[in-house]
């Protein structure tokens, strides 16, 4: 059984050696690029001005002690916070992420929906709805591929959590 299994190795070892030299040997040098590195950059920056916040944006959020009285022990909760989002026009949708940071999610809570998203001028105001019925209303100002300010979780009527949450564009 050994003896197969080294010859199995073996043979898969040379033959991958084999794809990689032929798809190196076959390999034309690329054209060169005749653009003005401005211009590059210029086509960039509209790019991204054309998606608005339409991407993936990662970063932190951290709950301030003005919360729950009842679950002291959220105060300067950290948590890994990621954003897909998706611009038409100046309505906002897409997905929320959470992971565990310095605490966990509140409620274990790691993922909801961005609805009623809406940019005016330059603020973005979005509501992050959750299974179990809670919601967090996420304001701040996108710019220069960071999304930062402000949030509240509301649930049953009441505040549970506020905080504040930077992210930054990932693509």
């Amino acid at each position: 059984m050994r003896g197969r299994l080294y010859r199995i190795t073996c043979l898969l070892v040379i033959g991958f050696g084999i794809a990689i030299y032929g798809c190196a040997a076959n390999r034309d040098p690329p054209p060169p690029i005749n653009v003005a590195p401005q211009a590059a950059i210029a086509s960039d920056q509209a790019a991204v001005a054309d998606r608005g916040v339409s991407g993936v944006w990662e970063g932190v959020s951290v709950s301030n002690c003005e919360g729950d009285p009842a679950d002291l022990g959220r105060c300067h909760a950290e948590q890994k916070i990621t954003l897909t989002m998706f611009q038409a026009g100046d309505e906002v949708t897409g997905f929320y992420k959470c992971a565990y940071g310095s605490q966990v999610c509140r409620h274990m809570l790691e993922s909801g929906t961005i609805r009623a998203g809406k940019i005016k001028r330059t603020r973005l105001m979005m509501r992050v709805m959750h299974e179990e019925g809670s919601m967090c209303f996420f304001t701040g100002r996108p710019a220069d591929n960071k999304f930062s300010g402000g949030y509240e979780c509301l649930q049953g009527g009441g505040i549970v959590e506020q905080g504040v949450f930077q992210t930054r564009r990932k693509y």
